[in-house]
């Protein structure tokens, strides 16, 4: 388990939000920190994915690569947010490429850690899987709202 990142601090963010202690702490059980310097890649898109980041320091960004080849960047992660959590959710490849923007420190959570939360308590489990969904449907609002503005722009511009 992470050392050094309480568990109380962890219970605070959305993903793991109305866990038990006993359920976050059997979740870290098989975590590590990964941390990569700016520029650097947790995931390309396209890649196969199981597991989900949770930025303990630093930030990250999503990018997504344009048909001129040029990478746009979608959004940025900041502490106590998740990236990542669509290849748990779904059987797709990774939607985008996420870099680390500046030194980035994140909890990995593989899918495997948290089938063993399902084995010990599914509605835990269930839980989980809903306060990601909830973060994924504010982000994709968000994402809406984006899209309105550009595409009002470009009413304007025609």
């Amino acid at each position: 388990m992470p050392e050094n990142i309480p568990v109380h601090r962890l219970k605070e963010m959305p993903v793991f939000g109305g866990l038990r202690e006993d359920i976050v702490k059997l979740i870290l059980e098989g975590c590590d920190y990964v941390e990569l310097q700016p520029g650097n890649t947790f995931f390309r898109e396209g890649e196969r994915g199981d597991s989900a980041f949770i930025v303990e320091s630093g930030s990250a960004a999503l990018f997504k690569r344009g048909e001129s080849g040029e990478f746009y960047k979608i959004r940025s992660f900041l502490p106590g947010e998740c990236f990542g959590a669509m290849a748990l959710l779904g059987v797709y490849p990774r939607s985008g490429e996420v870099r680390a923007m500046k030194t980035c420190r994140v909890v990995e959570i593989k899918a495997d850690q948290l089938f063993s939360v399902y084995q010990v308590d599914p509605e835990q489990y269930t839980l989980i899987f809903m306060n990601m969904a909830r973060d994924l449907s504010r982000r994709l609002r968000d994402t809406d709202d984006q899209l309105v503005v550009c595409l009002d722009e470009q009413q304007r511009q025609d």
